[in-house]
């Protein structure tokens, strides 16, 4: 979408964006949320084999 530098948002045109928004605000994301517990997975192995490296050197 291609706005002109002098175009102005009206009030309500403003308002439906701000609604929209808010509203995709808290629509659940499934593919967000996967992707989140595949990191916290990762991120808990790689702590897991950190620990357990430099527990074997002691």
């Amino acid at each position: 979408m291609k706005i002109h530098h002098t175009a102005h948002l009206t009030d309500t045109l403003e308002r439906e964006l701000l609604s929209k928004a808010m509203e995709d605000q808290f629509r659940p994301h499934p593919f967000r949320a996967f992707g989140k517990a595949v990191r916290g997975l990762v991120a808990f192995t790689s702590s897991v084999r950190a620990n357990a490296r430099h527990n074997g050197m002691y």
